[in-house]
């Protein structure tokens, strides 16, 4: 009695199921020897290798008999949630194993370490910092630009009177075809100088051109186009006498007065009594 409530208090544990199946797959039988090192793995215990019918990792049974791949799907069921997996053609594909398991471990050490050799010697591409594309000046910030201001003018024409003041006493730079240290500083200078006054006088003007174009008259910009529209419209394929446009460009003026009067009344009429009834 005792021992039937130790076996309800505790039942015993279901063992894991193993592949035992004697059916063979019509597929030639798998060489170990003719398989890639990375492609197999025999490590006593562990002994799998990718399916060549589905790329997948497979373990192998029947190691010590008949080494053949176990029954598997070629997709995997935690990945593809749904109940009608696929069953791989290379299930129970006999595996001939006929490479020690010395020599193949050699041969995948010897190349891992060439593979890792390989990738201690590289080096990274040097990243170059991409240059930035030049953002024109908004239109709202062009036409609050303002013309060149005083004191860089006063700045420009200092420049220009030191180098021709420079110019009077050198007589290195007096000639025109040389420049002595001091006259080709001042000359830079200047430049400097004229190229900010030209480029604020640049702007300034863009910024009254981009003021100004919105303040073109309707009529005006009508008138550019209204050449062009009448071009188009004499384009145009005549309709038949039966059917009449719906809009023209050169048409008539709209009408003011409706087409049937008393009904009009009438409508007007009833649309007067409902708001006077809902008030």
């Amino acid at each position: 009695m005792s021992t039937a409530l130790v076996s309800e208090a505790a039942p015993a544990r279901k063992r894991r199921r193993k592949t035992r199946t004697k059916k063979v797959s019509p597929l030639p039988a798998i060489v170990a020897s003719e398989l890639p090192h990375a492609l197999i793995d025999l490590t006593p215990g562990r002994e799998h290798l990718v399916c060549p019918n589905c790329a997948r990792w497979t373990p192998i049974t029947g190691v010590l008999g008949t080494p053949k791949l176990v029954p598997h799907h070629t997709q995997s069921a935690h990945v593809v949630r749904t109940e009608k997996l696929r069953r791989c053609s290379g299930t129970n594909r006999q595996v001939v194993i006929d490479i020690a398991i010395e020599d193949w471990r050699s041969e995948r050490t010897q190349a891992v370490a060439i593979a890792e050799a390989t990738a201690a010697t590289r080096r990274a591409t040097k990243v170059l910092p991409k240059k930035s594309a030049v953002v024109p000046t908004p239109v709202h910030r062009l036409a609050s630009m303002p013309a060149p201001s005083s004191r860089l003018l006063a700045a420009q024409a200092t420049a220009r009177t030191a180098v021709n003041e420079h110019r009077e006493e050198c007589e290195v730079c007096r000639t025109g075809q040389t420049r002595c240290p001091e006259g080709r500083e001042l000359e830079i200078r200047m430049g400097h100088t004229d190229g900010s006054v030209r480029l604020a006088i640049e702007q300034h003007e863009s910024a009254l051109r981009a003021a100004a174009a919105p303040s073109i008259p309707r009529t005006q910009q009508w008138r550019r186009v209204d050449s062009r529209v009448s071009r188009v419209d004499t384009r145009r394929h005549p309709l038949p006498p039966e059917i009449k446009p719906l809009t023209d460009f050169r048409g008539p003026d709209v009408p003011l007065l409706p087409q049937d009067p008393d009904a009009h009344d009438r409508r007007q009429a009833e649309v007067g009594r409902n708001h006077a009834r809902k008030a």
